[in-house]
């Protein structure tokens, strides 16, 4: 607690710097959310790879039997988080998400709660984490959000994260009064200088990475819409250019008791190996796709989704070849979660969020889903949840593949003990595809399933 005390004293100590002589005024708030999985067909290695490096955590999942190392797992997890802002006066002020445990496995292996988990120090010690930092400034000109900002969130929450960023951004004010408004902002994701010893990591280079972003946004009472172009300069490499940029539009639309959302994202650049005579220049060239309808009526929402991701054409997976893998190696994002099993955070299938299964094979496979979901609020306490969705693999890799994830099965409940106290247990069933075989001939798949319930506290 001193620790927390300390940071926030010095927070304050900034904010007071920025202005003189005014009086601070201190707003607190945050949450704890602890939750327990139980996941079958659990394995302790990388998706479609019987011999290859253990996943992150305590494992996920791998739907292939595959004797004595397929078996199932329980864990718990939890969170806590707490956000002070100091509003130092009518233009200025200062914001930080100190979080004391996040993601924290309990337990006392390796990165397990005792071992203090994402919340070491440059000095070794377990210290408070500082996941966000950063001022607000309503200038002239427009607001600036300068520090190590949320960052992740874009249009839908289709392929968005819950990630931080160190960010100089600004909201012009010249559009600010109407339905359009801009942002712009210079996110500094890596630099050439080692940050303990002030030397060069790749000395007489430029070796940065740095990424441009502009949007638009159009909002009414009807419409709440998007465009984004992003570059991304990645000069880590010495002796490669890789200039990866996107353009990206989003619209969520509501008229009545119907409402509509879509999203669509072209990744194009390219990767060019400069100081290399075997290597040639590749391209960027994938899409992702996000569109949902839904409607309202009364207690009841119902909604028919359709998500896409890009697979890499093995054809083309090759030197001098365009690189169209959409997913990456982070997937559809942990803001994105219609699926329990197929896109859930615990699995690591299509969603690379706690578990790195996803980056052996379906991250380069992408995905075509179609989920058709509800949402049955019982009270103002009880809302039920169900939801039916088929995937497939947009393109495999290994020869004589099949493309079918499978059909999923899902049934959830959120009950409100409190107002600022919830609940919430998910099930989740997997009919696995034979894309899960890897081409094997036999049928080699289990079936999956995911329990979780988590409780979660806000102040």
């Amino acid at each position: 607690m001193k620790k927390v005390l300390s940071t926030i004293a010095a927070l304050g100590l900034v904010a007071g710097l920025a202005s003189t002589a005014a009086a601070v005024e201190f707003k607190m708030s945050g949450k704890y959310s602890v939750e327990g999985t139980y996941l079958s067909n659990f394995n302790n290695f990388t998706l479609g790879s019987v011999a290859t490096a253990p996943l992150i955590g305590p494992g996920g999942i791998m739907p292939v039997d595959q004797g004595a190392a397929n078996h199932s797992d329980s864990w718990y997890m939890h969170t806590f988080e707490i956000k002070p802002t100091m509003q130092v006066n009518d233009k200025v002020s200062m914001v930080s998400v100190i979080r004391l445990a996040d993601r924290t496995f309990w337990g006392t292996q390796t990165g397990g709660d005792a071992f203090g988990n994402n919340m070491y120090g440059n000095d070794g010690k377990n210290n408070v984490y500082v996941h966000q930092l950063y001022m607000n400034y309503d200038s002239p000109i427009g607001k600036f959000v300068i520090g190590r900002t949320p960052a992740g969130g874009w249009g839908t929450a289709f392929m968005d994260f819950d990630q931080r960023a160190d960010r100089i951004q600004l909201f012009p004010s010249f559009l600010a009064s109407g339905p359009v408004t801009t942002q712009f902002f210079m996110e500094k994701s890596k630099d050439n200088i080692d940050g303990k010893t002030g030397t060069e990591a790749l000395p007489g280079t430029d070796a940065d990475y740095t990424k441009y972003v502009a949007r638009a946004f159009y909002k009414n009472d009807n419409l709440d819409s998007g465009l984004e172009y992003a570059f991304k300069n990645n000069k880590t490499v010495a002796t490669v250019s890789d200039q990866l940029q996107d353009l990206s539009v989003y619209g969520k639309f509501k008229m009545d008791n119907y409402f509509a959302n879509a999203e669509l994202t072209h990744f194009f650049g390219s990767k060019d190996y400069d100081a290399s005579t075997a290597l040639l220049k590749r391209d960027y060239d994938s899409w992702a796709a996000f569109l949902q309808g839904g409607v309202k009526i009364d207690a009841l929402t119902a909604s028919l989704a359709y998500a896409y991701a890009q697979g890499q054409d093995p054809a083309k997976d090759v030197n001098g070849g365009d690189m169209t893998n959409a997913l990456g190696t982070t997937g559809t994002g942990d803001q994105f979660e219609p699926l329990y099993v197929l896109t859930g955070r615990s699995t690591g299938i299509l969603n690379n969020y706690v578990y790195s299964g996803l980056t052996a094979t379906a991250s380069k496979d992408g995905m075509h889903a179609i989920v058709a979901a509800a949402d049955y609020a019982v009270s103002n306490q009880l809302t039920l949840h169900g939801a039916i969705g088929w995937a497939k693999a947009d393109e495999t890799q290994i020869l004589n593949q099949n493309n079918t994830y499978g059909w999923e099965y899902d049934l959830g409940a959120a009950y409100k003990l409190l107002d600022n106290l919830t609940y919430e247990a998910h099930f989740g069933y997997l009919d696995t595809g034979d894309y899960f075989n890897m081409g094997n001939a036999t049928d080699i798949t289990k079936n999956v399933y995911v329990l979780s319930h988590s409780l979660t506290m806000t102040f």
